[in-house]
């Protein structure tokens, strides 16, 4: 079955070929006797006859040269009959294409537009819808990148805030630490000016205490036993002694130096005035509660008699 069915659609793609569809339909035409008597013979005429006929005909119409002019003549009219096929639809494409819209654009309102025109203008719509799409589509992306990146600069800004603010109280610690700094120099500086004002006070008092203990031995001379004998005369003393027993005589003020130190010996009742005076000459002296002689009091004191007379 499958072997006829091959048989049969071998036949028919042959017989819908353009070549030998148009060899077939030549030699019908041709050699139409040939097909005529092959299915009209006289009642009379016998199957050797029918043979004897077809082989004569065969010989004289079916030989090589006769089936090369039924080819060429098959390939002529296929060769004619796609010329008219090809003129047919060109003419066809003609009137469809150019004469028609033409016509049309004549007669028709000029609102309407040939199918081409028509279709070109949607399919450029199309095109821009595409591409409008294609655009939205690359805007959303973009937008979509935008706002990540805002995010991401957003939390950038948050970071360098908090990083500003750890730098500005960096900074502002710093700022302390130096003024401190700057502080505890200067607080060196002046403890450094005090240590070395304390250390010139301490020498100026080391030498006043050299001055005074020199002094102090001085006046010590006077109060030795073994010295007292030498100051027997005004003139045996320093002139510092001799000028404020001088003073005091000149002023009137002697008699006053008495009382004050028989005062401070005996007790009793003396003046403010007196002992402001006695002060002020260097002679007496008031601390607090205390009040007595300076050493040069005290020296013109134990002295007082040889200086009684001394003018």
């Amino acid at each position: 079955m499958e072997v006829i069915n091959s048989f049969f659609s071998n036949i028919k793609d042959k017989l819908t070929n353009p070549f030998f569809g148009t060899l077939i339909i030549v030699l019908l035409i041709h050699h139409w006797q040939l097909w005529y008597a092959v299915f009209n013979f006289d009642n009379d005429c016998t199957l050797n006859d029918k043979i004897v006929f077809i082989r004569n005909y065969a010989t004289v119409n079916l030989t090589f040269w006769k089936i090369l002019s039924d080819v060429l003549h098959a390939i002529l009219l296929m060769l004619l009959g796609y010329l008219i096929i090809i003129a047919t639809r060109s003419l066809v494409l003609y009137i469809e294409f150019g004469l028609m819209p033409s016509i049309t654009g004549r007669i028709v309102n000029k609102d309407v537009v040939r199918r081409s025109e028509y279709d070109d203008v949607v399919k450029e719509r199309e095109q821009y819808f595409d591409q409008y799409e294609e655009q939205r589509k690359n805007v959303r992306l973009f937008s979509k990148t935008i706002d990540e990146q805002t995010e991401q600069i957003k939390l950038k800004d948050n970071d360098l805030l908090k990083q500003s603010e750890i730098i500005s109280n960096s900074i502002k610690d710093l700022d302390y630490t130096k003024k401190k700094l700057t502080t505890e120099q200067d607080d060196k500086i002046k403890l450094s000016d005090q240590i070395k004002h304390l250390n010139n006070s301490l020498d100026q008092l080391q030498k006043d205490y050299d001055v005074k203990t020199k002094q102090v031995q001085i006046f010590d001379d006077f109060f030795d036993g073994e010295n007292t004998s030498f100051y027997y005369s005004p003139e045996k003393f320093p002139p510092t002694i001799i000028n404020k027993v001088r003073e005091l005589k000149s002023e009137g003020k002697w008699l006053t130096f008495l009382s004050l130190v028989r005062f401070f010996h005996n007790g009793g009742s003396i003046g403010g005035e007196a002992l402001s005076e006695m002060i002020d000459k260097g002679i007496a002296f008031e601390r607090g509660s205390r009040q007595d002689l300076t050493p040069l009091g005290e020296i013109i004191w134990r002295y007082h008699d040889i200086f009684e007379e001394y003018n």
